[in-house]
């Protein structure tokens, strides 16, 4: 037994690329090898799919698991139309929600590439805002198959990007606080009752709400204004 396993330990080190990090199990035999290997990979694949099933997403989109530790990201290629989530990521997310925002915002991404090789030119020409309209369609699909839309903020507090700049072709990504006040104005908007919910004692949405307050009473205040205004009218 020792042998067979000493020889199955080889064929999966040779199947794998040498930079990366490779989980290590103890105790593994062909019994318990899904049990031990297959866990995270589950994970992934269900929350991938009650999304899509749940916001009847007729496009396929392929979902798969990459086993690389060294890799913290996520991402959908839009011309294969796959979602690709790296193990690395897993770590960093603390739930269901969490994986889902992930999960939902790729998903987004893929579903619009669908739209032919036009669409893929202005998604790439233009990627800075169709980041922010995968992450707005992501929060959709969350909350339609049953996830707390707050997960997503709380994923981009943890890992967006706060470059110091912004503008042309520096980089394909709009800045962290960016994204985060676009993601808490849709559902400010579109999905309030979540905002008491919870998932809003998180410490990381709490760092959020405490990071752009300025932003955040400023947009408010003038939500508060808007909406009276309109009773005004009535």
């Amino acid at each position: 037994m020792k042998k067979f396993l000493v020889i199955l330990g080889v064929l999966l080190l040779g199947t794998a690329s040498f930079a990366d990090v490779m989980y290590v199990e103890t105790n593994l035999n062909m019994d318990n090898f899904w049990e031990k290997n297959g866990k995270d990979e589950q994970k992934v694949l269900n929350i991938g799919h009650k999304i899509l099933y749940k916001n009847k997403i007729a496009k396929r989109v392929p979902i798969v698991m990459n086993r690389s530790t060294t890799t913290i990201n996520a991402n959908s290629n839009k011309f294969y139309k796959t979602v690709t989530i790296y193990a690395g990521i897993l770590p960093y997310l603390d739930s269901d929600d969490e994986l889902a925002a992930v999960v939902s915002h790729e998903i987004a991404h893929t579903v619009e590439s669908y739209g032919g090789p036009i669409k893929l030119l202005a998604m790439n020409i233009n990627s800075k805002n169709y980041e922010i309209k995968a992450d707005l369609k992501g929060i959709d699909y969350m909350v339609t198959a049953g996830y707390n839309p707050l997960a997503a903020i709380i994923v981009a507090t943890k890992l967006y990007d706060e470059p110091m700049w912004d503008w042309g072709f520096a980089s394909t990504h709009p800045k962290g606080s960016k994204r985060v006040m676009a993601m808490y104005k849709y559902i400010y908007k579109k999905y309030p009752q979540y905002l008491n919910s919870d998932m809003s004692g998180n410490l990381y949405y709490k760092n959020f709400k405490y990071a752009m307050d300025k932003e955040i009473k400023g947009f408010e205040a003038k939500e508060k204004s808007r909406n009276f205004q309109k009773d005004e009218d009535i």
